[in-house]
């Protein structure tokens, strides 16, 4: 059974010749005695009418018609099938399993009418009773392929939903590996610039030394805490979300500023224009772009100077970071996760970054973020 489901074709050519020897066995001769056979014309005529249900599943309309079609001329050639039709009610049956009714109908009503008039033109001895019969044929046929094609509706929007789900597992585990790419770069950077610093002058300036260790145990503990609350959302919650600290937002990047500028890398920030209330989804992603391209000047061109632009425009936020010379190393990897997810995640808010080297020197970030319809450009 396996092996016809998976092979449609094969199992509906298998069916076509199953209901073709059975139209063959049953052909007969209108008004002719017990045992009159057609010819082999008749009986090749009879077997025809089978043919079309080899395609019956790719082009069910176009079977039933041509079975029609043919069970017609079987008749008006003056024969008859005594054991019945089994082609032209899987074909309606195919019809009605594939299409709604509205589609469904159609053909369906063409194939009841060319039975009637075959039937009445090829001189049915008992059209009354014959029509009775066919009629409680179609409505059987109509019942039970029609609630197939419900049943097949209801297993797609299952299928649906599963695969929403499954798409959502996914984006979510993508988000969190983001988060958590953007979180253990920024803060091992910090911890590695004061690591080396306070090995150098852990003879020479203990108090520097000292403070660069106090850097390290608080870098230590916030990294920590980032990633417990990233890392909660891939196993059952023991705790409740309020336990949990909030997404880091616009609001956060002072601080931000501040644990880099103790790493050593010198840092202005700036804010122009009226501030806006924006939606955490949007903070996070400036917060994390920011964060990022700071962690990127921290790596690569440690005794520069970056600026931090947070520019509200009026119809989005402007966030820039540049540096004042180095920037990615020339053999560095373009399309590393950092700057892959600075991409994607502009992407996500229908905004747009620019990445690269500025003149005279030096490496800029920009980004753009339009204002959502939650915004609505009012200031704070």
């Amino acid at each position: 059974m396996r092996i016809l489901r998976a092979r449609p074709l094969c199992t509906d050519s298998l069916l076509a010749a199953a209901v073709g020897l059975f139209l063959f066995a049953g052909a007969a001769v209108h008004h002719g005695s017990l045992g009159d056979r057609p010819g082999l014309f008749g009986l090749l005529l009879a077997a025809a009418g089978a043919a079309p249900l080899v395609v019956r599943r790719r082009y069910p309309i176009s079977a039933l018609i041509a079975v029609t079609l043919l069970v017609g001329a079987f008749a008006l050639a003056g024969y008859r099938a005594t054991l019945g039709r089994p082609d032209l009610m899987i074909a309606a049956y195919t019809v009605w399993a594939r299409y709604p009714i509205r589609q469904a109908w159609p053909p369906s009503l063409f194939a009841v009418a060319g039975f009637e008039i075959t039937m009445l033109v090829g001189d049915n001895s008992n059209p009354v009773g014959d029509t009775v019969i066919a009629a409680l044929q179609a409505c059987v046929i109509i019942l039970i392929g029609h609630s197939v094609y419900l049943r097949g509706l209801a297993l797609d929007a299952t299928a649906e939903r599963a695969d929403r789900a499954e798409l959502a597992v996914v984006e979510e585990r993508l988000r969190i590996a983001r988060e958590l790419h953007d979180v253990v770069s920024h803060h091992l950077s910090v911890i590695s610039v004061q690591a080396n610093l306070a090995r150098y002058v852990f003879e020479s300036a203990p108090d520097t030394a000292r403070g660069a260790l106090d850097t390290i145990t608080g870098t230590t503990t916030e990294a920590l805490d980032e990633l417990r609350r990233l890392l909660s959302v891939l196993r059952p919650p023991h705790h409740e979300p309020g336990e949990y600290r909030p997404q880091p937002g616009l609001e956060e990047l002072p601080s931000l500023v501040s644990r880099v500028r103790e790493a050593g890398l010198t840092v202005r920030l700036r804010v122009t224009g009226t501030p806006r209330t924006l939606p955490s989804g949007q903070q996070l992603c400036a917060y994390r772009v920011a964060q990022e391209a700071l962690t990127n000047v921290l790596k690569h061109a440690p005794d520069s100077f970056a600026a931090l632009d947070v520019e509200y425009l009026s119809d989005a936020l402007r966030l820039s970071v540049a540096d004042s010379g180095g920037g990615p190393r020339a053999d560095g990897n373009p399309a590393g996760h950092g700057l892959v997810g600075m991409r994607e995640r502009a992407r996500m808010y229908g905004g747009e970054i620019e990445i690269g080297p500025r003149e005279p020197a030096g490496f800029e970030v920009v980004l753009t973020l339009p204002y959502s319809d939650r915004t609505g450009g009012e200031p704070k």
